[in-house]
């Protein structure tokens, strides 16, 4: 297998820009998401905002740019 074609597919895969941040803020909305679900705590605003997190932490995105 030729190397070159295996790092192009990883660095347009976006998790070579992936960052400590994003993981952190996704563990948040996972636990969220969980509380809604499974605790049944506010389901109806909790599960919107975990899905949000979730959209807003994805590399390559630009969804918070302005």
């Amino acid at each position: 297998m030729d190397l070159s074609l295996i790092n192009k597919v990883f660095s347009g895969m976006g998790f070579s820009h992936l960052t400590f941040g994003n993981v952190i803020m996704w563990g948040i909305a996972l636990i969220l998401i969980i509380l809604a679900i499974r605790k049944n705590y506010e389901p109806l605003l909790l599960v919107p905002i975990g899905f949000g997190i979730l959209l807003a932490n994805i590399p390559l995105t630009d969804l918070m740019k302005q």
